[in-house]
């Protein structure tokens, strides 16, 4: 007999697509600048098991928390020379995943990153609705 774990998991962060074809160092300091953080370059990067391909691809990530406002901010390439981490959302280069208690508004987040003359655009995702969101699971 099999059993199968079937847990729900909060998705309880905003999540922004980002078009932009500037590499990840580039565009994590322009956030830096634009949103007055100081993400920096985790040592390892993601692991993701792509299941179509039967294989793993890796994902630089970004990270920085706000310990006043209990913020985490990461920014996650979407894209590895073996794969896409959210398939869905190909057209997304970078994915900026903000966890906030203060709630700040992903508009507000959005029209801050959109104002970083090399991004093309950046967009609202609705993680729920997303297939491959259990990739956004680290």
């Amino acid at each position: 007999m099999k059993y199968a774990l079937d847990e729900e998991y909060d998705f309880d962060f905003h999540l922004l697509g980002i078009s932009c074809h500037e590499k990840d160092y580039r565009i994590c300091w322009a956030i830096n600048q634009a949103l007055g953080l100081n993400l920096a370059k985790e040592e390892q990067d993601i692991e993701v098991f792509m299941k179509k391909s039967n294989r793993s691809s890796l994902h630089a990530m970004f990270t920085y928390f706000h310990e006043e406002s209990e913020t985490d901010y990461r920014l996650i390439a979407n894209r590895s020379t073996l794969g896409i981490l959210i398939p869905e959302k190909a057209q997304a280069d970078y994915l900026f995943m903000v966890t906030d208690t203060a709630e700040r508004s992903a508009q507000e987040l959005r029209s801050k990153v959109n104002e970083i003359p090399f991004v093309l655009t950046s967009f609202i995702i609705d993680v729920e609705s997303l297939k491959s969101k259990e990739n956004l699971i680290f």
